[in-house]
């Protein structure tokens, strides 16, 4: 592990991160979905976090729960104990912040804090972390995305230490400049990590000369969602740092 951490960039291995699990026959954000991706390689979960109406931290994309269980209620609405009562489209349950930590401890986290109530789910987020003394460990193991530059302040606040990815801003930003050739407009960080979808407006971001950009000026990238093997294997060609896919590990 010391060894690949002082590798360049370019020549690491990407992450690859299971977005929301492994779907193919398990609900996502859900026990059955991350321990099908552990099975088939993944070391890195991606998830989302929402609070309850009690503040307790549950793992769903939606801000509603409509979606997955026909109940057209928003998350904050409901409490734990409303959550629990539902079953999802194999019997699944939603799953619980703690849960999830406990569950897979031994994997790395993406967490995407959902903006609706992202002020309350950061605080929740930190009194949790103070509570159980898991500061320091949630920094080393996790990364964050947060969706305004206030929730993401919230948060350094109570973790200085914590890793975040670009906002999507930046990341529209930055594509841009690397498109058209406007350094200046992108304002690329050093050490952040930008999302690359596979194309913008029918020009592919997925190729060795855009990622070579970033990290020629030390920042990270990320493939956003490849969603063929083709373009999975253009983003390990590309040399992506990381790669969050629906599907499985590409070589």
């Amino acid at each position: 592990m010391q060894e690949q951490e002082t590798m360049p960039l370019a020549l690491k291995p990407p992450v690859w991160i299971s977005h929301r699990g492994y779907k193919t026959d398990a609900v996502e954000n859900t026990v059955g979905a991350f321990q099908a991706a552990v099975e088939i390689g993944f070391k890195c979960l991606e998830t989302d976090l929402r609070m309850t109406k009690d503040r307790h931290l549950v793992l769903i994309h939606d801000e509603s729960i409509s979606r997955l269980t026909g109940d057209s209620r928003r998350v904050s609405e409901l409490t734990r104990r409303e959550l629990e009562s539902f079953r999802m489209a194999r019997g699944e349950r939603f799953l619980f912040f703690e849960q999830f930590i406990e569950g897979f401890r031994n994997c790395r986290w993406t967490f995407d804090i959902k903006p609706e109530s992202g002020e309350k789910t950061i605080r929740a987020l930190a009194a949790w972390a103070q509570q159980n003394k898991f500061e320091n460990q949630l920094c080393r193991q996790a990364k964050f995305l947060t969706w305004t530059a206030g929730h993401e302040k919230l948060l350094k606040s109570f973790f200085p230490n914590a890793d975040c990815y670009a906002r999507r801003i930046e990341c529209w930003r930055a594509g841009i400049s690397v498109i058209f050739g406007l350094p200046a407009l992108g304002s690329i960080k050093p050490g952040r990590t930008y999302a690359l979808p596979p194309n913008f407006a029918n020009f592919p971001l997925f190729k060795k000369s855009i990622v070579d950009y970033f990290h020629q000026r030390n920042a990270r990238t990320i493939a956003f969602l490849p969603d063929t093997d083709f373009l999975a294997h253009a983003a390990v060609r590309a040399g992506f740092d990381e790669i969050l896919t629906n599907g499985t590990i590409s070589g």
